[in-house]
C-alpha cells in the first residue's frame, strides 16, 4: 500500500463517511422497519465513518505485513475515537446519539463495546487488505487538480452540514429543556391540589405524559375527572345524610349544617380545581407549541437517530412527537 497525500486523505474521509452511512442507513432502516435516513448530518454521510477508516488506515500502514497488529492498533484506534466523540458529543448537545449499554463488555456510559471494537478491527483487515488495490486505483487515477476540486466541493457541502447539523441539536437541546422547565411547573401545580382529588391528579399526570394532547382531548380529560370527583362528593355526602338519619331525627340540625360545609367545601374545591386547571393548561400549551415548534430538520436528526437518549426529561418528549409522525408516514 502507498502513502497518501492529504488532499487524498480527505477524498477517503468522504468515501469512508458515505459507505458508513450505506451501511448505517441500511441496517437501522431494516431494524426499524421503514426507510431512516441515519446519522447527525443531514447529508449522505457519517463523519465517525470517516474519521474512523482514515485512522485505521493510518495505523495499519506500519503494520501492513502483520495482520494481527493491523487488527489490533485498529481495534484500538477506532475504539478509542468512538469512546471520546461519543463523550464530547454527549457533552455539548446533551444526547447520546448511540448507546451499547446491555451489550457484553460494553463501557461504563455505553460508547464503546466489545462487539463493535472487534468491528473495527475487522474493517480495518478489510480495507488494508482486501480494499487497498480498489482504494490506491481511485485515489492515485485522477489528476491532482481533479481532486482538489473534488475535495473542495465536498468540505463547502461538509462544513455547512455540520454548521446546520450543530444547530439543529442544540436547539433540540433548548426544546428539551423547555419542555422540562414545564413538566416542573406542571409537577408544582399538581403538588398543590388536595390529596384526596385523585382523578383531578390522575388526569393531570396523564395530560403531563403525553407529548402533544389535543385541546378536545384536554377538555374532555378534565370534564370526566371532574364529573367523577363530584360524583364521589355527593355519594359522600349521600352515605353521611342516611348515617345520621338512622341515629334520630332529632340530629335534623346537623345534618343540615354537614351539608352546607359539604356544599362549601365542594364549591371551593371546585373553584381550586378550576384555577389549577387553568395553570395546568397554560403551561401545557407553553409545551405544546415548543414540541410542534420543531421544523423539518429537527424532526429528521430525531427520526434518524432512534436509538438516541438524553439525560434531559423533555428530550423523550419531543422524541416521541417525531417518531409517532414518522411511523405514522
Amino acid at each position: 500500500m502507498k502513502e497518501y497525500s492529504f488532499i487524498q486523505w480527505l477524498l477517503l474521509f468522504y468515501m469512508f463517511s458515505f459507505f458508513g452511512w450505506i451501511f448505517e442507513s441500511s441496517y437501522v432502516s431494516i431494524i426499524n422497519k421503514r426507510p431512516v435516513n441515519r446519522g447527525f448530518l443531514i447529508g449522505p454521510w457519517i463523519p465517525i465513518y470517516g474519521f474512523g477508516g482514515v485512522i485505521m488506515l493510518f495505523v495499519a500502514i506500519p503494520f501492513y505485513y502483520s495482520p494481527a497488529l493491523v487488527f489490533i492498533v485498529g481495534l484500538a484506534a477506532a475504539s478509542t475515537l468512538e469512546y471520546f466523540t461519543g463523550i464530547i458529543m454527549e457533552k455539548i448537545f446533551a444526547v447520546k446519539y448511540w448507546d451499547y449499554t446491555g451489550k457484553p463488555f460494553a463501557s461504563k456510559n455505553g460508547y464503546i463495546c466489545l462487539e463493535s471494537s472487534l468491528c473495527w478491527g475487522v474493517f480495518t483487515l478489510i480495507l488494508t487488505y482486501a480494499g487497498a488495490k480498489w482504494i490506491d486505483g481511485f485515489i492515485y487515477d485522477p489528476s491532482r487538480a481533479l481532486l482538489i476540486s473534488i475535495d473542495a466541493v465536498l468540505t463547502a457541502l461538509f462544513a455547512t452540514d455540520v454548521y446546520l447539523s450543530a444547530k439543529t441539536a442544540l436547539h433540540i437541546k433548548n426544546l428539551s429543556q423547555m419542555v422540562a422547565k414545564a413538566n416542573a411547573e406542571m409537577r408544582e401545580v399538581m403538588d398543590k391540589m388536595p390529596e384526596d382529588l385523585i382523578d383531578i391528579r390522575n388526569a393531570f399526570e396523564a395530560a403531563r405524559a403525553d407529548g402533544h394532547i389535543t385541546k378536545a382531548e384536554w377538555d374532555d380529560l378534565i370534564g370526566r375527572a371532574m364529573a367523577a370527583a363530584g360524583d364521589r362528593l355527593e355519594k359522600g355526602r349521600e352515605e353521611l345524610g342516611e348515617r345520621i338519619g338512622s341515629i334520630s331525627s332529632s340530629l335534623e340540625t346537623a345534618k343540615t349544617t354537614v351539608g352546607r360545609r359539604m356544599d362549601a367545601r365542594a364549591a371551593f374545591r371546585k373553584e381550586a380545581v378550576v384555577d389549577a386547571a387553568k395553570r395546568f393548561e397554560s403551561v401545557l400549551a407553553k409545551r405544546q407549541k415548543s414540541v410542534l415548534s420543531m421544523d423539518m430538520l429537527t424532526k429528521r436528526m430525531l427520526k434518524g437517530n432512534p436509538s438516541a437518549s438524553s439525560s434531559l426529561e423533555g428530550f423523550d418528549v419531543i422524541k416521541k412527537n417525531a417518531m409517532e409522525e414518522a411511523v405514522q408516514k
